[in-house]
């Protein structure tokens, strides 16, 4: 979504106030990137004049916003935000993501489906425990020999058709996968490379036939809880959840019993229901330790491969947030329209 902001910048060099980036990142490679003249001040540093004075603001925290008399636009450096702090994001600010994460994901998700059915980790494991040993060479290898699978003509079912979806759908489609998603509001014809697409009323379809089920949707009211007993309930018994989402569009307990029993194949977890590792929103009260991901012991299930809201996480994804970033800022200093527009302003 695109928006053109009629700004009537004075004569003086705009001010833009940076907030916290992701790792490794700073406000001068910002500055770097820029074709404009725009003059940048962390967060820190900003007084209530500047806070006053500044046009733009790049993820700073919402609640500083108040005093942005002259705000205009309120940029966040990735993808998912939190839809109770977009609300709170006062109404003369248009608002924009970065879409910087979607190959990094993408390949993420494939390196995982690969995993689980070359298992190629397994592989090494089982040559390395019976070779290299006293005796012959090789010698009592044979169960070393190990049969794997394929993503040939597997089936693939992502909830929610983004950009993500899309980038995992075009490289599924490559290793010959056959793919449906589903998504708020689907198109009549289904976009190459998928097969069919529909709305949710589809999803017991999607999680039924799929092999794979890649949770890609944000985290809505209307999307929290939305993968639950129900739905896992119809997923076969080898068939795997992939989550790259956010935690809660999950419903943890169902999710724990569906891998602890057996009732479905496994998972691939990227995001969980702590704040602190892939949630938008906090632990539910009466929660376990505040550093454990989950209240459910999912790291003693066999069945679950995990990591730490890290499949977005590249350099490269990371330089391409910068950049669209800085893009946005060209884009309101010269009046232009601006890029991944989430949230329109509806004042002057």
């Amino acid at each position: 979504m695109h928006m053109l902001l009629l700004l009537s910048l004075s004569s003086a060099t705009p001010l833009a106030i940076i907030g916290e980036l992701q790792p490794g990142r700073t406000v001068a490679d910002i500055q770097a990137l820029l074709q404009t003249t725009w003059r940048l001040l962390p967060v820190a540093n900003a007084s209530a004049s500047d806070v006053a004075e500044a046009v733009a603001f790049v993820q700073t925290p919402v609640a500083q916003l108040s005093g942005a008399t002259s705000g205009q636009l309120y940029q966040y450096d990735y993808t998912g935000y939190p839809e109770a702090e977009l609300q709170s994001i006062p109404a003369q600010f248009t608002v924009a993501n970065c879409h910087q994460s979607s190959i990094a994901i993408a390949e993420y998700v494939l390196a995982g489906m690969l995993q689980w059915v070359v298992k190629l980790p397994q592989m090494d494991a089982a040559l390395r425990s019976c070779t290299w040993k006293e005796g012959p060479p090789g010698a009592n290898c044979s169960a070393a020999k190990m049969m794997h699978g394929q993503l040939s003509d597997m089936k693939l079912g992502i909830l929610g058709y983004g950009n993500i979806g899309e980038a995992i759908a075009v490289r599924a489609a490559a290793f010959g996968m056959r793919i449906g998603a589903t998504t708020l509001n689907p198109p009549q014809q289904p976009p190459a490379p998928l097969a069919w697409i529909g709305d949710d009323s589809m999803n017991p379809k999607l999680f039924s036939e799929s092999d794979f089920v890649i949770v890609c949707t944000p985290l809505l009211p209307t999307t929290q809880g939305l993968v639950d007993a129900t739905l896992l309930a119809q997923m076969s018994k080898r068939a795997v959840l992939v989550n790259i989402a956010r935690g809660p569009v999950v419903q943890e307990k169902p999710l724990y019993d569906s891998l602890a029993s057996g009732a479905i194949g496994g998972a691939l977890l990227d995001v969980w229901w702590n704040t602190a590792t892939g949630s938008d929103i906090g632990p539910p009260e009466g929660y376990g330790p505040s550093a454990w991901p989950s209240q459910y012991r999912f790291d003693l299930l066999p069945n679950v491969i995990m990591s730490a809201h890290d499949s977005g996480f590249t350099p490269e994804s990371q330089q391409e947030a910068l950049r669209q970033v800085s893009a946005n800022l060209d884009h309101l200093a010269r009046q232009e329209p601006l890029e991944h527009v989430v949230r329109n302003r509806t004042n002057a």
